[in-house]
């Protein structure tokens, strides 16, 4: 009784899928309700443990997918959180220092701007000073220049009536010289008459 158990199990599990779909796809089985119920409770007892130990392990399987899946979910979540958070963190940092760099560039261009108004105020003043000192140099050159044009016409002036009358005084001590010699030689010649004809000079 033991052996045939045995037998009749071991011939139970050496049936494959294939003899099986032989069995399903038999007209005579097929059209006998008994026959499909049979053939469910084969069926049942040949895969009935391999499929549900299949199912509890698709179930586990889908279990564990499902966990890892929202874990995942979990971890992308946080890490495009951080990521968020970093990217944010960085193009506030990079706004503020552009802000802070145009900030200091108007400030410095600010400044700048203030120098080169300031730079042209004093360059124009500077002008303006160096206009009226060309002018004021020009008005006293042409001042020194005048009074020494007067100065030199008054000299030359006084110089020339000097020379003049030094010249004519010098013209009537000539004339007189030279009657003063006239009357020399006018004498000498009486006496050279008087002395030939031995006659005593005259009383001039």
């Amino acid at each position: 009784m033991s052996r045939h158990t045995d037998l009749d199990r071991t011939r139970r599990s050496e049936r494959t899928p294939t003899t099986l779909a032989e069995t399903e796809s038999d007209p005579a089985l097929t059209d006998d309700p008994t026959a499909g119920n049979n053939l469910d409770k084969i069926r049942d007892i040949l895969f009935g443990a391999q499929v549900r130990d299949h199912e509890r392990r698709f179930t586990k399987l889908e279990t564990q997918l499902l966990a890892e899946a929202a874990q995942l979910r979990h971890d992308l979540k946080e890490r495009f959180a951080s990521l968020e958070q970093y990217i944010r963190t960085e193009v506030e940092q990079v706004t503020g220092r552009l802000n802070a760099e145009e900030q200091g560039r108007t400030h410095a261009v600010g400044a700048l701007t203030a120098e080169l108004h300031t730079l042209a105020e004093v360059l124009q003043q500077t002008a303006a000073q160096l206009r009226e000192q060309s002018e004021q140099a020009h008005r006293d050159l042409r001042n020194q220049l005048q009074h020494q044009t007067v100065s030199l016409t008054g000299e030359f002036t006084q110089q020339h009536a000097t020379l003049s009358a030094t010249l004519e005084q010098a013209v009537q001590q000539l004339s007189h010289q030279k009657t003063d010699r006239a009357s020399l030689a006018t004498l000498f010649q009486e006496l050279s008459q008087r002395l030939s004809h031995d006659q005593p000079p005259q009383q001039a």
